[in-house]
């Protein structure tokens, strides 16, 4: 694909100088493999590679960034037929073909999510998404992860959110298979009146239970609310009343009532767990659900003060790194509900996400007449060259954002370019 900007016009394109947090100094993720520059995080993306960066990406967006580096690796990392799979780490090899027995190839998390935050962002990828995900689409109007490998409603979840992203409705005719809507296919994992946990979604390794990641994202899809959006969530705690015998609520209802669900779910300290220990990116996330579900104002808001006391501890990864699945989330989260992102709990959300962005080392040769040693030193590069012209704009990038400094410059003239080219499991 080409990237043009109009004969005679000028093209502003900036340059991100990040500051680390705690010692002002300038902060990156040194990496050797040029189709890593611009990958938030520095840890393994062979899983979730193009689904991290999709969410940090978004996370940037609703502060106003539009950051060069780390939308061209998102954009570089497309396959010809429009999906995405989790990571490439060589773009000059084909995408890989979709392996059920090892579980890789282009899939529908990461394309799904990556459609919505290039979209997001004003960013014309590549190539349409949208045949590769109907290609995924099943009999029963659902998506699976992985083509063949059968309808999960946190997949279709994210997929409703891309085709609304798209500018695209998800019941209609276009999206219906065999026909079942997608919405039709989350509808079959609500647990109605009869159900231990009734009001939530269930998935197909939940036995008939509620599960929580499922019940987050089905809610983001019943709800139909593509990232990023934003809200006023009333107090209300919608309920299925079983009273009479079965209910059959409206898609929106049963948003409402599983984020009631979910309120449950969060004890006295206000987080979310499938364990024994906090999960931060699952509280983000279910505090997304509610805010999507414009219900349940006083559990989404303990969720936030929890994750606004914690937020030092809840950006990083179980390694100690920057997790920018978690980051990401978590911004969403205070965003929709009108909490700052760039000073929440004392961090900037987004200064931590740019801090941790791969950058190729930069080789600074020593002065002859003052240093006489004879090797060069070598230093993390403080910033990944900018190419913004490598990258489709739909419109001109905003550069705001607090705790970053910006220097911009304009370019005049015609300009042609071409942009080269995978998953926080993110709830997954």
């Amino acid at each position: 694909m080409q990237f043009a900007a109009k004969a005679g016009a000028a093209l502003a394109l900036a340059t991100i100088t990040v500051l680390a947090p705690a010692t002002g100094a300038i902060a990156s993720v040194t990496t050797h493999n040029a189709a890593d520059v611009g990958l938030f995080g520095a840890g393994d993306p062979s899983f979730d590679g193009a689904f991290r960066q999709s969410l940090g990406l978004l996370a940037e967006q609703v502060a106003g960034v539009h950051d060069t580096a780390a939308i061209k690796w998102l954009v570089d990392q497309q396959c010809p037929d429009g999906g995405w799979t989790a990571y490439r780490s060589d773009l000059g090899k084909p995408c890989p073909a979709t392996d059920l027995t090892n579980f890789v190839g282009e899939d529908s998390n990461s394309t799904a999510l990556a459609v919505q935050a290039l979209h997001a962002l004003g960013v014309t990828p590549k190539h349409d998404a949208t045949a590769f995900l109907h290609s995924l689409q099943d009999s029963d109007g659902g998506f699976p992860l992985l083509k063949g490998s059968g309808t999960d409603p946190n997949s279709t979840a994210l997929v409703v959110q891309a085709i609304r992203a798209m500018g695209q409705d998800p019941t209609s005719a276009t999206w219906t298979s065999g026909g079942h809507t997608p919405i039709d296919a989350l509808m079959t994992s609500w647990l109605g009146c009869g159900s231990s946990d009734v009001g939530a979604f269930s998935s197909p390794f939940s036995s008939g239970h509620g599960d929580l990641v499922s019940s987050v994202q089905a809610v983001w899809g019943v709800e139909q609310q593509p990232l990023p959006f934003t809200t006023t969530a009333a107090t209300t705690q919608p309920a299925p009343d079983c009273s009479g015998g079965p209910v059959t609520p409206t898609p929106q209802q049963a948003g409402q009532y599983a984020a009631t669900w979910l309120a449950g779910k969060l004890g006295t300290n206000g987080f979310l767990t499938t364990g024994s220990s906090p999960d931060y990116s699952l509280t983000a996330q279910g505090a997304l659900a509610m805010a999507a579900s414009a219900t349940n104002a006083t559990g989404l808001n303990a969720a936030l003060d929890y994750l606004t006391a914690h937020a030092h501890t809840a950006v990083l990864d179980p390694h100690g790194n920057t997790s920018p699945g978690a980051v990401g989330y978590i911004a969403l989260a205070a965003h929709a509900a009108g909490r700052s992102v760039t000073s929440f709990g004392g961090v900037n959300l987004v200064q931590v996400l740019a801090a941790s962005r791969r950058a190729l080392p930069v080789t600074v040769a020593p002065k002859p007449a003052t240093h006489p040693a004879s090797h060069p030193a070598t230093q993390p590069a403080t910033t990944p060259t900018v190419a913004g012209a490598q990258l489709p704009a739909t419109g001109s990038p905003t550069q705001v954002a607090a705790g970053i400094a910006i220097d911009c410059f304009v370019v005049g003239a015609l300009l042609l370019f071409t942009g080269r080219r995978r998953r926080a499991t993110g709830g997954e």
